[in-house]
């Protein structure tokens, strides 16, 4: 029996203060695999950390570049969308094979101040080719 890939896939977002007042941001898994054939994927990313928030738009961008801006409309045809404070979510329709960087965004709760993170999704290919959602 063939398996069926993971069409929904998890990635969770700590943030960390120091004292120093730098802020990082992890991303687990820093690399976000799509498995090959996967069609309609769901990338859901869950913020963890109390005192941030996810903005309201733009909580997850696609890296933009000449060579990758037409890639990427065409595997990501739709623009992320902040379901919750803690809650943001990507639509992939993972049709090529090819490594995408992005951006995640947090807002401190209390100041505003903006904090990202740059990690990658990597596509395995082969999702939708001819039929769009």
């Amino acid at each position: 029996m063939p398996h069926t890939p993971n069409r929904v896939v998890p990635v969770t977002v700590d943030v960390t203060a120091a004292a120093d007042g730098t802020v990082s941001i992890t991303c687990t898994p820093d690399i976000a695999g799509i498995v090959k054939d996967t069609s309609h994927a769901l990338i859901a990313f869950t913020l963890n950390t109390t005192g941030y928030r996810f903005p309201a738009t733009d909580a997850i961008t696609l890296d933009s570049g000449k060579a990758t801006s037409d890639a990427a409309a065409d595997n990501f045809p739709y623009e992320s969308w902040t379901i919750s404070d803690t809650q943001a979510a990507l639509y992939d329709n993972n049709k090529s094979a090819k490594a995408f960087g992005y951006t995640v965004a947090v807002l401190n709760t209390t100041t505003g101040q903006r904090y990202s993170k740059d990690p990658v999704i990597d596509n395995g290919g082969g999702g939708v080719t001819t039929v769009d959602c």
